[in-house]
Order: structure tokens, then C-alpha cells, then sequence
């Protein structure tokens, strides 16, 4: 899985390790949450038809349209949340941390190890549902700050195996680049 990064890497830098999400956690969460949002605006579709406004003609077979409209929307939720697992890799190399996603092309973001400011582990209610001991790691720095109640940020691992465990490994990483760029500074 390291070859899916060699094309953006440093001539100095190697991939240290590879992460996939977990697959359960990542369906369960997408296809619950856009499901209740589906399932709202077709709670008030069927309301509207099967109690219309003084005057307008009342067919229950109207009903099927925003059922199918929702089956469609759920559909595509799931295609898109496939191919976007397809694309989802996160790893973290010698300088930095990064990620890999994309549902119509491959993007990466990163954030370098010596701008990150604070790791934290959030494990959610869905996490705990799951029973997968999964969680998301977020980075945080001055230039991408973390929110304060979830220290949620733009670099985020979700839905990463055994997420205590991997951010002590990242952490350790993160604070061995930081050592040896203040030791190279001392030197100078």
C-alpha cells in the first residue's frame, strides 16, 4: 500500500505505516446518518400527499414517488460511500502525516510533523454501537486548529482499529521528528 503515496513523498521521506478504515464503521455511520436526513425529508414528502391543502385531490399512490426518490438517494449514498472507501488510505511517514480520499478523483492532504500541536482520540457513540474498537485520531495545529468539544479537525483518521494504540505510535513518531529538529537546530 506504500506505492499508492511514492508519488508524493520527499526524496527523503518513507511511508512508516499504511491505514484502511474499518468498513463496518464507515457504512454503518454514512448510511445512518444520510439515511435519518433521507428519511426526514420523506416523512414530510408523505405527510404533504396523504394530507394536502383544502381543495387538492388526494392520491395515495403519490406515496410511492418520495419512497423511490429515498431508495434512489440511499443508492447513491451507498455507491458513493464504495468508492470513496475505495480511495480512503491514511498513513503516516519520517515527516508527516497524510491522507488519501476522494470519491470522483484522488486527493491527498497532509499536515508535516513538525506543525502538529495536539493528537487526540475521539471514540463515538457509533464506535461503541460497532463493538470494533475503533475511534478517529485528529491533528491539530496553528494552522489547522482542533474544535475544542470533539477535537475534530481537518486531518482526521476515522474509523481507525484500535485507535489508542495507533496514536501512541504516531505520537511517538511525531515526537521523534520534533527531537531531532530541535537536536539538528543545537548543532548549528
Amino acid at each position: 500500500m506504500e506505492e499508492l503515496f511514492s508519488h508524493i513523498l520527499d526524496q527523503d521521506e518513507k511511508i512508516i505505516k499504511v491505514f484502511k478504515p474499518h468498513k463496518g464503521k464507515l457504512y454503518f455511520s454514512t448510511l445512518f446518518c444520510f439515511g435519518l436526513m433521507w428519511l426526514f425529508l420523506l416523512s414530510f414528502s408523505i405527510l404533504g400527499i396523504l394530507f394536502p391543502e383544502e381543495g387538492v385531490n388526494k392520491d395515495p399512490i403519490l406515496v410511492l414517488i418520495p419512497v423511490g426518490v429515498f431508495v434512489l438517494f440511499m443508492l447513491l449514498t451507498w455507491l458513493f460511500t464504495a468508492i470513496y472507501y475505495k480511495n480512503l488510505y491514511f498513513a503516516y511517514s519520517n515527516k508527516r502525516v497524510i491522507i488519501r480520499s476522494g470519491i470522483f478523483g484522488v486527493d491527498y492532504r497532509s499536515l508535516d510533523m513538525g506543525m502538529i500541536g495536539a493528537v487526540n482520540v475521539y471514540v463515538s457513540l457509533f464506535d461503541k454501537i460497532i463493538h470494533k474498537n475503533t475511534g478517529s485520531i485528529s491533528f491539530g495545529s496553528t494552522a489547522s486548529p482542533m474544535i475544542a468539544s470533539k477535537g475534530g479537525s481537518s486531518y482526521n483518521f476515522n474509523h481507525i482499529v484500535m485507535p489508542y494504540e495507533t496514536c501512541k505510535e504516531i505520537k511517538f513518531y511525531i515526537d521523534e521528528f520534533k527531537n531531532k529538529k530541535h537536536n539538528n537546530k543545537d548543532e548549528k
